[in-house]
C-alpha cells in the first residue's frame, strides 16, 4: 500500500483544523445571538433534535474532526482546480455550501428537501442559514489563505 504525501497529510491536517476552529467559533457566536436553546424548545420542526445540553451534542466538535476529513479527502484530488485556481476560496465557499446545506439530500432546515418535505415554515428552515453560510465562508476564505501561504517542498 502507498503511503500517503506529506502534501496530502499537511493539507488535511489544516484543513481540519480550521474546520473545527470556525466551526466552534462561529457555532457559539451564532448559538448566542439566535437563542437556539428557545428555537429547540418552541418550533416545533426542532422537536426531533437532541437537547443543547445532551452529550453527544456536546461533543459535536469533536465528531467535525471527521468531517473535516472526510471533505478533506474528497477535495484533495481537485486540489489543483480549485486551491490553486483564482478565486479559489470563492469557489470552495459555493462548493461546500451548495453539498452541505442547499444540495443535503435529507431533509435538514434550509435544505430543498427539506423545504419540500418538512412542515416547517419558510422562516424556521431560514433560522440555521446565516451560521451555516458563515462558518463556510470564514472557514473558505481562512483556509484558502494559510493553504496559499505555505508553498512547501514536501518531498
Amino acid at each position: 500500500m502507498r503511503k500517503p504525501s506529506k502534501r496530502f497529510v499537511y493539507f488535511t491536517i489544516r484543513f481540519i483544523l480550521v474546520h473545527v476552529i470556525t466551526y466552534i467559533f462561529i457555532g457559539v457566536v451564532f448559538m448566542n445571538l439566535q437563542n437556539y436553546a428557545s428555537a429547540f424548545i418552541t418550533i416545533e420542526g426542532f422537536s426531533d433534535f437532541r437537547s443543547l445540553d445532551s452529550t453527544i451534542v456536546r461533543l459535536a466538535p469533536l465528531f467535525q474532526i471527521f468531517r473535516g476529513a472526510f471533505f478533506a479527502f474528497i477535495l484533495y484530488p481537485f486540489y489543483n482546480k480549485i486551491i490553486k485556481s483564482d478565486y479559489a476560496w470563492v469557489k470552495l465557499f459555493f462548493l461546500i455550501w451548495g453539498f452541505s446545506l442547499i444540495g443535503s439530500v435529507a431533509p435538514i432546515p434550509g435544505s430543498i428537501e427539506g423545504i419540500i418535505y418538512t412542515e416547517m415554515s419558510l422562516a424556521e428552515h431560514l433560522i440555521g442559514i446565516p451560521e451555516v453560510t458563515a462558518q463556510i465562508f470564514v472557514f473558505s476564505w481562512f483556509f484558502v489563505k494559510w493553504e496559499n501561504r505555505t508553498e512547501r517542498d514536501y518531498s
